[in-house]
């Protein structure tokens, strides 16, 4: 294993876990989210904590099968950067909400693109902290 990738595979397993919870059938366990996510992780979005521990994380990605019709984290990702246990992605992601009304730019479809840059934190082989920053793609290269 490249030693500046280790943490690879694991993302495409977190990526794909999280592309899959819009579908009912593979709502958020606690289980699932233990196998990715440390006990005391946080999700830090533009500067604001949206989840703090398992259970805050739970709820978070419970929404998924209630608000989204699909959801899709596009690879390859344009930049992925390992350095120790702090790993760097940046990605699109593809959002088709459940309702389709007043989505901005996107043509009726309720679907959104995002460009996400993510720093993650990993202890003990977890993520222990997300902190990410967003923006909607409006036909950027």
């Amino acid at each position: 294993m490249n030693a500046t990738a280790r943490y690879r595979d694991f993302f495409h397993g977190m990526f794909t876990w999280i592309s899959g919870l819009s579908e009912a059938e593979n709502a958020s366990t606690l289980d699932d989210i233990h196998r990715f996510w440390a006990a005391d992780a946080r999700i830090i979005t533009a500067g604001h904590v949206r989840a703090a521990g398992i259970e805050e994380l739970r709820k978070h990605f419970g929404i998924y099968p209630q608000q989204y019709e699909e959801v899709e984290i596009r690879e390859p990702y344009y930049t992925y950067l390992e350095s120790g246990d702090e790993v760097v992605i940046e990605y699109d992601i593809l959002i088709r909400g459940r309702r389709h009304e007043d989505a901005v730019g996107d043509e009726g479809t309720g679907r959104q693109e995002f460009r996400v840059i993510a720093i993650f934190s990993i202890t003990d082989g977890r993520i222990s902290e997300m902190r990410q920053v967003s923006g909607v793609r409006a036909g950027d290269a």
